[in-house]
């Protein structure tokens, strides 16, 4: 089972590469995007926000 922190580090990077996606213009169709999904939700269920997540997938690195 993952730690809280592994499922919300899990989602950065889902985030990261849906972001990365979308600037290249793929949409909700493309089956990547559909994968960065479970991840997200994932985090959202164990109490992150959406806003948070974002945050963190677009800080510098």
């Amino acid at each position: 089972m993952s730690t809280r922190e592994e499922v919300f580090d899990a989602a950065v990077v889902a985030m990261r590469r849906g972001n990365e996606l979308l600037a290249a213009g793929a949409d909700d169709s493309h089956p990547d995007y559909a994968a960065v999904m479970p991840s997200l939700h994932a985090a959202i269920a164990a109490g992150f926000t959406h806003t948070e997540i974002y945050q963190a997938a677009t800080a510098p690195k």
